[in-house]
């Protein structure tokens, strides 16, 4: 496991974030830059090292995963992000009142992991006071099909990790319920990319 993860960091080292992660960074540069930012499930942390090198102050992680939280701890050390990079191991959920409030949260790929959606975009929703941005699995027949191959291939290789898929408009209505606006949206298959602005 930890081999692929530094496979994955030295990837981004060398060709940059993700295209879905482009994606919602570019969005995120299109708001106003605030002075925080709390990514969850961030990984090996490119929407940090983005944020704090384009104006931010200080961002806050967590990751139920000890590897990607250590990869992104030593790039912090080594980049002069340890003062201003924060890292917390754990569930988001569980370690929300451990948070501080934040001008924007990122879910990058997240709720796809989880299989109670509604859970973890509310507390999202109380620690943001400007913007939430993510990005998550379209839904449908084709996207079903496409989820059902991959557990397959998924078990086969001995994983036990399950993909969630979520109603697009079950996503988009609790960001509305919870004071937020669609503020822009676009489509990189099979992921959706949105921003949403606090009300």
């Amino acid at each position: 496991m930890q081999r692929l993860l530094k496979k994955q960091y030295k990837s981004y080292l060398k060709r940059g974030p993700s295209r879905v992660t482009k994606k919602l960074i570019d969005q995120l540069e299109r708001t106003r830059i605030g002075e925080s930012l709390l990514d969850v499930g961030g990984g090996i942390g490119a929407i940090q090292w983005w944020f704090l090198n384009h104006g931010g102050k200080q961002t806050f992680a967590v990751d139920a995963s000890s590897g990607y939280l250590q990869l992104a701890q030593e790039h912090a050390a080594k980049n002069n992000f340890k003062e201003s990079a924060h890292f917390m191991m754990g569930d988001f959920t569980d370690k929300a009142e451990e948070l501080p409030i934040v001008n924007h949260v990122t879910l990058d790929k997240v709720i796809c992991c989880y299989p109670d959606f509604e859970a973890i975009l509310k507390v999202a929703c109380s620690k943001a006071n400007q913007t939430i941005s993510l990005s998550y699995p379209m839904d449908g027949f084709i996207t079903d099909l496409v989820r059902g191959l991959g557990v397959l291939f998924i078990r086969l290789r001995g994983n036990p990790f399950k993909p969630y898929i979520h109603r697009v408009a079950s996503v988009r209505a609790l960001f509305v319920e919870n004071g937020f606006e669609l503020k822009e949206r676009s489509l990189s298959f099979p992921w959706h990319v949105e921003t949403y602005v606090k009300r």
